[in-house]
């Protein structure tokens, strides 16, 4: 470890290497001193007399501002008021962008996608707040003025709905493996022993395709490994 440098008075003297605290005990003042050569396990509280060097204190007072004016932009950056029209932000989540894609919305009102993106999700720079705001306004207003007078030729193409496809069965054949009797030879179909073109799909599920003969089953032994 680190080595008293030279001796005062009969007591050691080591080097400072940075204050890393400071705190008020017994009235008086005291910094935490992380001592050169030593592992900051041997950081040590010690009163503003045993520090000779006047330049640590200077450093230190100096460290203790940029903290400050670090955290006080930080509290600046998250106690920032929303800046955005909150009327037009209602307007455009539960009314255009219900009824139209957003990069529709975004091309016809005049802004790029990514600033409308940005401005729904309030992470859109404060400078950049208002003239995106202006056009979608604009915009708003006229599609409004459109609607309102029955015509959607300068409005973006309406979503389509996703229609629900019901599943039906086959006619006859009652989905895997559930016919209308065994005796036909339908319902024991299901997953095997249904016949198409002649060859069994169940066990054999690999099948090649013939010009001749149709699609045929592949003999496990004929099978690669």
């Amino acid at each position: 470890e680190g080595e008293a440098e030279e001796e005062e008075g009969g007591a050691p003297v080591y080097q400072v290497d940075k204050i890393v605290e400071e705190r008020v005990e017994g009235g008086g003042l005291e910094y935490r001193i992380k001592w050169r050569g030593w592992g900051s396990r041997w950081n040590t509280w010690e009163p503003e007399r045993h520090i000779i060097d006047q330049v640590i204190l200077t450093e230190w007072e100096e460290t203790k501002a940029r903290r400050a004016a670090s955290a006080a932009r930080s509290s600046a950056s998250a106690s920032r008021t929303d800046e955005r029209d909150q009327a037009l932000l209602a307007e455009y989540r539960d009314k255009w962008l219900a009824r139209h894609a957003q990069a529709a919305v975004a091309r016809h009102a005049g802004v790029s996608p990514g600033q409308l993106s940005a401005w729904l999700k309030g992470t859109i720079g404060h400078r950049a707040v208002a003239g995106v705001e202006l056009k979608l306004r604009a915009w708003a207003a006229a599609a409004r003025g459109q609607l309102a007078s029955g015509a959607s030729d300068g409005l973006p193409p309406a979503r389509r709905a996703k229609a629900a496809e019901a599943r039906k069965p086959a006619d006859g054949r009652g989905g895997r493996g559930r016919g209308r009797g065994r005796g036909e030879g339908e319902g024991t179909a299901g997953r095997r022993g249904r016949r198409r073109g002649g060859a069994r799909t169940g066990p054999c599920r690999r099948r090649r395709r013939s010009s001749t003969l149709g699609p045929r089953c592949v003999p496990a032994s004929a099978r690669p490994r």
